[in-house]
Formats: C-alpha cells, sequence, structure tokens
C-alpha cells in the first residue's frame, strides 16, 4: 500500500514520533525530524507535495507555523499531526485551510488512506512565477507608513531605468488611505475582490486596480469601515497570489492591529518593513511587533526597520543609533523629516517626487527601493 503514495510526501515531526513512522513507512516518506515550533524551512516548503506536520496547541510558534507555511504555499496540501487532538481544534484547523488532521502517535493505516485520499483530489496544476510581494508594517499610527509606501511604490515602478508593474494593496481596512493620497476614487475594493472568491482570476484583478498618474496601481481599501474579523485567511491569500502573478512588484499597506489574516500577510511576503520613528511610543510599539516576529519564528532577515521622519540630532531626543539600541536590531533604512513640501503635494493628491525629485526625503525613498531591488535579485 505504501507504494501507491506519491512522492514528495514529507513528514516533519519529533525524534519519537519521526523514528516509528522511519521504521514503518521506510522511504514511502520523507522524514524530518524537529521540533514542534522549530523553522520547516523553505526546502521543505518548496519540495513538498503533501505536508504532515507535527503541531503542538500550547506552543503558540507551532500553530503560528502552520500559517506560515500556508502564507509561503497556498496551494501545498497540509495535514496537522496532533496528540489528544479534540473536534473543537481539529475543526478550527480545517476552516484556517488544512487538508486533514492526523493522530499522534502516528497510525501507519490511516495516515497512508489520508495521504492517498488527498493525493487523489490534487489536480496537477503549474504554479505561475510569483511576483516579490514586500508588507509596510506601522509600528504605530501616525508613522507615515502610507506616506512611505506610496512613493516607495512610485521608486520602484521605474527602478533604475527599469520599468516595473507595480501595485499597492492597501489592507487597513478600516482607515486605508493610500488612494486618497494619490487622488484617486477607486470603484472596487479589496473587500469587492475577497468576496469574488472563486471567480477571482488576473483579469478581475486588473479590472479592479485603478491607475494611478504617477505609474502604479492601486487596489484601495473600502470607503467604509469593515470589521477586521470578516476577512477570510483561505479567500486573502488567494488574492494575493493571484496579485503576484498579475503584477511585476506587490506592496502591501497593513493595518497596525494583528489578526490571523494580517499575519498570514505579512508571512506571505519576501520581506516585512517594520515603519518607525524616533518618538517613544512608536519604538515602544516596534519593539512589541518586532517580539512577535520573533515568537512566530519568522527569520530576522526578513523583517527590517525603517526609521522614518528622521531629523537632525539637535532636534531629536533620539538617535538612530539609539534606536537600533533600544529594538536591538540594525536599523535598515532611514528617511528624512521633510520640512513642509511633504504635506502640500499629499493635499493635492499628488507625491513630493513629482515637485521636487531632489528632496532628502525622495531620494531617502529611492534608496530604501534600490535596497529591496538588490536584496530580492540576489535570492
Amino acid at each position: 500500500m505504501n507504494g501507491k503514495l506519491p512522492s514528495g510526501v514529507y513528514v516533519v515531526a519529533g525524534e519519537r514520533h519521526a523514528s516509528a513512522l522511519k521504521v514503518a513507512m521506510g522511504d514511502a516518506v520523507v522524514v524530518a525530524e524537529m521540533g514542534a515550533s522549530d523553522d520547516v524551512g523553505d526546502e521543505i516548503v518548496r519540495k513538498a507535495s503533501i505536508l504532515v506536520l507535527e503541531v503542538d496547541p500550547a506552543q503558540p510558534a507551532s500553530l503560528a507555523r502552520v500559517s506560515e507555511i500556508r502564507a509561503k504555499r497556498p496551494s501545498l496540501p497540509v495535514v496537522v499531526a496532533l496528540e489528544d487532538a479534540n473536534l473543537s481544534l481539529a475543526r478550527t484547523l480545517i476552516r484556517q485551510g488544512v487538508s486533514d488532521v492526523a493522530t499522534l502517535p502516528f497510525d501507519t493505516a490511516e495516515l497512508t488512506g489520508q495521504l492517498l485520499e488527498i493525493a487523489a483530489s490534487q489536480s496537477p496544476v503549474t504554479e505561475a512565477r510569483l511576483a516579490p510581494m514586500v508588507s509596510l508594517v506601522r509600528a504605530a499610527g501616525g508613522v507615515g507608513a502610507t506616506t512611505v509606501i506610496t512613493h516607495l511604490a512610485e521608486a520602484l515602478a521605474d527602478w533604475n531605468g527599469v520599468s516595473q508593474d507595480v501595485c499597492v494593496i492597501d489592507l487597513d481596512l478600516q482607515f486605508g488611505q493610500v488612494a486618497n493620497y494619490l487622488g484617486l476614487n477607486p470603484q472596487t475594493t479589496v473587500l469587492d475582490l475577497l468576496e469574488a472568491s472563486e471567480r477571482l482570476d488576473t483579469d478581475l484583478i486588473r479590472d479592479a486596480a485603478i491607475s494611478a498618474p504617477q505609474g502604479i496601481s492601486v487596489i484601495g481599501a473600502p470607503s467604509v469601515i469593515a470589521p477586521l474579523e470578516d476577512v477570510d485567511v483561505d479567500r486573502l491569500l488567494n488574492l494575493l497570489t493571484v496579485a503576484r502573478q498579475s503584477f511585476d512588484f506587490v506592496l502591501l499597506d497593513l493595518p497596525s492591529n494583528w489578526t490571523n489574516w494580517t499575519l498570514s500577510a505579512a508571512l506571505a511576503c519576501n520581506e516585512i518593513m517594520v515603519v518607525t520613528d524616533q518618538s517613544i511610543t512608536g519604538l515602544r510599539q516596534t519593539k512589541r511587533v518586532i517580539e512577535l516576529f520573533d515568537m512566530m519564528n519568522v527569520s530576522r532577515e526578513n523583517v527590517r526597520v525603517v526609521v522614518n521622519r528622521v531629523g537632525k540630532k539637535l532636534f531629536q531626543a533620539i538617535s538612530v543609533n539609539e534606536v537600533a539600541d533600544t529594538l536591538s536590531r540594525e536599523v535598515s533604512a532611514t528617511i528624512a523629516r521633510d520640512k513642509g513640501d511633504l504635506q502640500m503635494a499629499q493635499d493635492q493628491g499628488i507625491l513630493l517626487s513629482q515637485t521636487n525629485r531632489k528632496a532628502a526625503f525622495v531620494k531617502d525613498v529611492d534608496r530604501l527601493a534600490d535596497q529591496i531591488c538588490d536584496r530580492i535579485q540576489g535570492n
């Protein structure tokens, strides 16, 4: 019966369960021994046709890595293996998109049946190339994340003379301002696309994305406040996947509130840029956000700190070096405080780069775009 299993089945489990499964199933599956909250690694996620993953519900990081894996590869069938699984938890995991729940210690016959059933339900699909995706996370309200993301989108759209089709998706469902900052009035919003569900495709995404005069596309937030808990994780991940198939580069403007779906969106990105300022409140919130990503075992290489509105030392109580010391993190980029022209440009629904290309703020955002593209091209 084991010979009928599809190739590429990976089982990630602790030593006790992994050893027993190796004896029972031999080379019918690839068994990787690791702790219930250890980072699975991109190679396994990329190679697996089906992934069986041990989860310890008592460890938040163990549950979180399920979302992280599904964010990286939404189409990958995941079987969660649990000791003493209760019906409520199993239903919750199924609702969040896992394919099935297995019991620990493994019952070889039962697991084989589950794997065969999943394999039979899968149709061969060629995964399209996914464009890079970067999220900007505001550590606290008022740090200027939306201002940074709109200017960053323009810088990426014409990076080093190379034209890129860049889309900004405003996922701040309650207070999103990306469209307003660019003088746009979208007729179709993120919520409309989420409701499209199975009908969602590249044509629908392209039709919904409104073109800004600055050469970028925007999928705007709804005009009315939407409950954050109403977002379905599967539909959101599907939306992001289709968007990455439709554009050359995708930027996400995330809310400051953390939910399962906002975390899943962040984990699906190539990089997470945490935007803060030099205020005590900003740094306190930034530290909490970074600790959240650490708890979820997000690689530090994928989480970068951007300090916005950097002023001269004479007028700034906290220096950039002190920011790095406070956060125990290197500051990836700094963006200069604007003298007032930025606000005037935003009031007109335009970017500062359209009126003053030589402004320190614009040059710093251009450097941030260079850093992002250099890193992504180097991977």
